[in-house]
């Protein structure tokens, strides 16, 4: 069966994406299409679709690319800044954002700004007034130079916070659904390495399909995490997460590679 929410657009996206934004055929589209049993008739519909889109371009006959639009839109969907992957030890101080003085009467804008804070982390404590732990691997003005890349506006506020009250204090944990976040660890791990102590006696067209659909759901999982450190979540079981994640993500990458070399 396919995977909720999976219909020709998205697959077409993802699957750019999984292929690192390579160039791809509409014969590999269909193929792959067919492989997650997606018609071809809905393909060629949707390629349409994403051009007139402007989400992808023809570069030849028959082949395409994501547009540069898309191309920075998924890279930070993947986070392919990786410094904003990467953690250090908590020092117990706090990263602030305030944009209350930007306004919200801009829908548009506001949604983006609170989808670039919520992506790297940030939750609104007070109307306009969003913090994280400081335990990324980023300093205050690199991870302002990364967050402006990303689209939040250049007069956004960011600050370091080494001490709230204490009844601020205790609220703050209530910001993020930690035990939501562990139970995901704990639950996905086992079903992670379940499916790869597995993986190797599957034909290659079932490992193709089923590391796309497990990849879309989990993956996902990884690349929105908030990245807290102890004791906000249990580390453990999230660094056991995410290395069952890289190597599900290793194993379909290599696998629809393959598959695409042989139809290219």
């Amino acid at each position: 069966c396919i995977a909720m929410g999976l219909n020709a657009k998205s697959f077409i996206i993802d699957f750019f994406l999984a292929a690192g934004g390579q160039v791809l055929s509409i014969k590999q589209l269909l193929n792959a299409a067919k492989i997650l049993s997606i018609s071809e008739n809905s393909i060629r519909v949707a390629v349409t679709r994403l051009c007139t889109e402007q989400k992808i371009e023809i570069v030849a006959r028959g082949q395409y690319k994501l547009t540069p639009k898309s191309e920075s839109w998924g890279a930070i969907l993947l986070h392919r800044h990786h410094a904003l992957r990467q953690t250090t030890q908590w020092n117990q101080h706090y990263l602030a954002i305030f944009t209350m003085h930007l306004g919200r009467t801009d829908r548009t804008a506001l949604s983006r700004r609170e989808k670039i804070l919520k992506h790297a982390g940030f939750r609104e404590l007070e109307t306009g007034f969003f913090i994280r732990p400081d335990n990324l691997s980023l300093n205050l003005d690199e991870l302002g130079v990364d967050l402006h890349q990303q689209g939040l506006d250049v007069d956004a506020k960011l600050m370091q916070i080494a001490q709230f009250d204490r009844v601020t204090q205790h609220k703050i944990p209530a910001l993020w659904n930690t035990k939501k976040l562990n139970q995901h660890y704990e639950k996905y791990s086992l079903q992670l390495q379940q499916w790869l102590s597995h993986y190797q006696d599957m034909q290659t067209i079932d490992l193709a399909r089923e590391s796309f659909l497990l990849g879309r759901e989990i993956i996902a999982l990884m690349l929105t995490d908030p990245l807290l450190p102890a004791p906000f979540v249990n580390t453990t079981l999230r660094t056991e997460f995410f290395n069952a994640v890289q190597q599900l993500d290793q194993i379909g990458q290599q696998t629809w590679q393959q598959l695409n070399q042989d139809e290219s």
